[in-house]
């Protein structure tokens, strides 16, 4: 059996004295896409930054239990906070391009690096458009400020921003909140083809949507993961009751 790419042991995780996730225990395997659903305030969100310790932004946060990301225990005071963020990209709720071009966005990650050499620059960007579907549309437009482009296009420049450092994991946090149905759906298939390059974790409040594009779900709700099993075994034969009441409507 494959090494899980993400192993989480009895983890919790605290906002000062508020317990925001609670013995969080699961396994995420390699090229699958694992969806987080539950109410608001359930601890989906917490426990997607916690994947890649951007919880350390905010003040007066800490954590125990196990959580191994790609085989290394991350809450190791030894282990490089860096080299994580690089193998595990971030994709927000709301599109969020630099004021910045096209083409500066997308090589932001490099130049963090200190990759200066044009033709490498420039293979990267046509390569992370193209994953995303964007290349024949902006390949003339590189130059053009990345604010100006539509949602669904900002959307998906943010998603190539993300790969184009060619990270081992995505994180989503509920990237089609803010597109329409035409956007949804263009960025859904988007993480349908990118599942066969990256590991991939998505937040999101439908769970039509899980149950369209996620192989694996989770059902978190106040701060405790309730079920996390087969997308299929979840929303037709779920263990828990409570889960079956969050699925059918009678709670949430």
């Amino acid at each position: 059996m494959n090494q899980p790419v993400v192993e989480a042991r009895s983890l919790n995780f605290y906002y000062g004295t508020f317990q925001a996730l609670k013995e969080i225990s699961l396994e995420i395997e390699a090229n699958r896409v694992t969806a987080l659903i539950g109410p608001s305030g359930c601890g989906k969100s917490t426990l997607l930054r916690v994947l890649n310790r951007m919880s350390d932004l905010v003040t007066e946060t800490r954590a125990t239990g196990l959580l191994r990301v790609l085989g290394r225990d991350i809450f190791d005071p030894r282990f490089d906070v860096t080299e994580l963020r690089r193998e595990v990209g971030m994709v927000f709720q709301h599109p969020n391009p630099f004021p910045a071009s096209v083409f500066d966005n997308l090589v932001f990650g490099f130049r963090i690096a200190g990759v200066a050499d044009r033709a490498r620059l420039g293979q990267a960007v046509e390569e992370s458009l193209r994953a995303v579907d964007l290349w024949k549309d902006l390949a003339d437009r590189l130059d053009e400020n990345a604010l100006s482009l539509s949602p669904d296009f900002q959307q998906r420049l943010c998603i190539a921003r993300a790969i184009a450092i060619q990270p081992k994991i995505l994180l989503m946090d509920e990237p089609c909140s803010s597109l329409d149905p035409l956007g949804t759906e263009k960025v859904e298939e988007l993480i349908l083809r990118l599942k066969q390059q990256y590991t991939i974790v998505i937040v999101t409040h439908s769970m039509q949507q899980a149950a369209r594009i996620s192989d694996v779900t989770g059902y978190m709700l106040l701060g405790e993961l309730i079920e996390f099993d087969q997308t299929t075994r979840v929303f037709r034969n779920p263990r828990d009751p409570r889960t079956e009441d969050y699925i059918t409507g009678k709670f949430g």
